[in-house]
């Protein structure tokens, strides 16, 4: 039963990640970001106590995500502008695959979120896609590993998401804004 509400949880996750890469600003990009590292914070723990606790790895990655987007959104603000945020959070995600160490896979994670939060950090919604990318296939095979059927879902979505994206706000949107200057 913990199962089939942990990916209840995760499929609801799933979807707000696919809404973010859908999102034509950075503010919202991230914004609906915060909403499914939630929910997907809530799935790891659950599937963790069901489980061997395989899945706390994602859970801490995710709370680390969660706390990393709040200080990113609000990168309009002085207290958050600092480079040092950046430096922060790739060490602070490092020291967590390391203290959630299971096994090999449990660099996945980390790996995912390093880069997404050098994303994040930039201004352009274009690199925040495409430096995004590559995050998803860590996560697919860690969520296959854990046995996160939301998880495996989610990042299948998510980069579905993130082509649709770029094809739609950087190939497409570009393409048109060249012709019109001609």
């Amino acid at each position: 039963m913990l199962k089939t509400i942990a990916q209840i949880i995760g499929f609801g996750g799933a979807g707000l990640n696919f809404l973010s890469f859908q999102q034509s600003k950075r503010r919202g990009i991230i914004g609906v970001q915060i909403g499914a590292a939630v929910l997907f914070i809530i799935h790891y723990i659950i599937l963790g106590i069901d489980g061997d606790g395989e899945a706390f790895s994602g859970a801490a990655l995710n709370f680390i995500g969660l706390l990393r987007s709040i200080v990113f959104i609000n990168n309009h603000k002085k207290w958050a502008k600092s480079p040092i945020w950046l430096v922060v959070f790739v060490v602070i995600s490092t020291v967590a695959a390391i203290l959630t160490w299971e096994a090999w896979y449990s660099f996945l994670p980390s790996a995912a979120m390093i880069l997404t939060t050098v994303s994040y950090w930039m201004k352009s919604e274009t690199k925040i896609r495409l430096i995004t990318f590559p995050s998803s296939p860590c996560w697919l095979v860690y969520n296959i590993i854990v046995g996160s059927v939301a998880g495996i879902v989610t990042e299948c979505i998510v980069m579905t998401s993130l082509i649709i994206a770029i094809v739609r706000y950087d190939i497409l949107k570009k393409k048109k804004a060249v012709k019109n200057e001609d």
